[in-house]
């Protein structure tokens, strides 16, 4: 009886150690979530459940316009709905994070009430779906962030290559209203005294400088950042999975209920400014 006890053993030893190996084969594979190939500006890769989101246009440095803006609202979404994602790492392409403007599509610049409704909603949701991600964020920020860096000061951990700066250059500098959600982001993250000159005069602050505010978590050497990241990433997902999902939620509470009180008024706002700066409105 005993001998057979210890075979019996023996084999659940067995398959709990091909269990442990197979499991470990897993984690160690890279593979695509299947919604990956439905993005044109995002690439998407994942690793023992760390989601890396690398933001490109053309494979290069991102150029930022309304196509990609709306894709971006529909990748939050996507991310946020998959539970195989326990950890998302975000960064850009080539030198820049966020900081070239896009080719503008026919008729995208011209403002009427019917397409600034659209808008509204676009910005209103690539910031509340940003924050609706249930697990923790970190942003890698591989160079200079001007446009929208809130896509990486609302992540939890921000980490910056040394090359990397922030600033505001594409509202108040343009002549339009920076209320689609960037003016909450910067006063909680920045103070609101720097954030309203940073919005006022396009002040920039290099990622040294960003440290020392305690904007930026860690600044290093381009080629460390996402290696770096990784590491990150590899000790937060090894907690358990409750815990990582109810501690993002804490932690981005206040900062939920700030940008849910100011995101409509302030793309309201940004609207009204809208009918004066683009092409169809009073200017012409």
């Amino acid at each position: 009886m005993w001998r057979n006890r210890e075979r019996a053993m023996s084999g659940d030893s067995v398959r709990q150690h091909v269990h442990e190996k197979k499991r470990d084969m897993m984690s160690s594979c890279v593979e695509r979530p299947e919604y990956a190939d439905d993005f044109n500006f995002v690439y998407l890769s994942r690793q023992a459940g760390v989601l890396e989101v690398r933001l490109h246009t053309g494979n290069g440095d991102v150029r930022w316009n309304l196509e990609f803006q709306a894709e971006l609202v529909s990748l939050w979404e996507r991310v946020a709905r998959d539970e195989d994602n326990r950890v998302v790492i975000v960064t850009g392409t080539g030198d820049t994070f966020i900081h070239l403007g896009g080719v503008v599509a026919e008729g995208e610049n011209r403002f009427t009430p019917r397409r600034w409704k659209t808008i509204h909603g676009i910005a209103r949701r690539l910031v509340l779906g940003h924050l609706d991600i249930e697990v923790p964020m970190i942003a890698a920020v591989n160079g200079p962030a001007t446009i929208h860096c809130e896509q990486a000061l609302l992540c939890d951990i921000v980490i910056a290559a040394d090359t990397a700066f922030f600033a505001d250059r594409v509202h108040f500098t343009r002549g339009i209203v920076p209320g689609d959600g960037i003016h909450t982001v910067l006063s909680t993250v920045f103070g609101l005294n720097r954030a309203r000159y940073m919005a006022l005069t396009g002040k920039q602050y290099s990622a040294e400088e960003a440290l020392r505010m305690g904007v930026v978590n860690e600044v290093l050497d381009k080629p460390d950042l996402l290696p770096r990241a990784h590491q990150i990433a590899r000790e937060l997902v090894a907690k358990p999975d409750v815990a990582l999902r109810s501690t993002r939620m804490v932690l981005t509470r206040e900062l939920r209920r700030s940008m849910s009180d100011a995101i409509d008024v302030g793309v309201m706002a940004e609207g009204v400014g809208a009918m004066e700066y683009w092409p169809g409105g009073d200017r012409e």
